[in-house]
């Protein structure tokens, strides 16, 4: 099991006081700063028009950030480009964390005002259909390492991952908890 593309998508609580395009100025002054760590932010790219799509990518050598539009949810999205060394626990753990930072500057920036994310919920993406096709085998497969990572994450016994099968998508898994432990606490419990 060599999956290296993946992504983890966080969702936005409340959407209806946010617009999409105030994204592009924090983005410009993560890459303005080098906000992220372990990455060399390069552009910006709006792709707001396209439905259900990318919204305001943020570019790294590394990864792509993005505010998604995806299954029309507003997240952030991060997914991992660049190969990582170690085992498939300790990458997914990297993109994890990489996410949960990103989404974490967000919600300590002023602006936009107000945003937080959902820590009860997420998605985890194989953006590579060669390697990780959207099968029940590649999501049996994934599954203990999801399992390892996530149930300690949210600290809880009551995790639930659900394999979206759709074959025309990208292979998909949502990660649902009863628990609600906020984006710090995740990221410490992922420490």
């Amino acid at each position: 099991m060599n999956f290296q593309r993946l992504g983890v998508k966080l969702f936005v609580q409340e959407t209806s006081s946010l617009k999409i395009h105030d994204f592009v100025p924090v983005f410009h002054t993560w890459i303005q700063e080098q906000s992220v760590e372990d990455h060399l932010l390069i552009d910006v790219h709006d792709y707001s028009h396209v439905h259900r799509g990318p919204g305001i990518l943020l570019v790294a050598h590394e990864g792509n950030f993005s505010m998604d539009l995806g299954d029309d949810r507003l997240g952030l999205f991060y997914y991992r480009k660049q190969p990582l060394d170690g085992s498939p626990r300790s990458r997914f753990q990297t993109i994890l964390k990489t996410t949960l930072q990103a989404c974490r500057l967000l919600e300590d920036n002023r602006k936009p005002a107000g945003i937080r994310f959902k820590s009860d919920e997420l998605m985890v993406i194989g953006n590579d259909r060669l390697l990780a096709p959207n099968t029940e085998e590649t999501f049996e497969q994934f599954k203990p390492v999801l399992s390892e990572v996530l149930t300690p994450l949210f600290d809880s016994s009551d995790l639930t991952l659900t394999h979206q099968q759709d074959p025309q998508e990208r292979f998909a898994v949502v990660a649902k908890t009863n628990q609600s432990p906020g984006i710090g606490k995740l990221l410490e419990n992922l420490s």
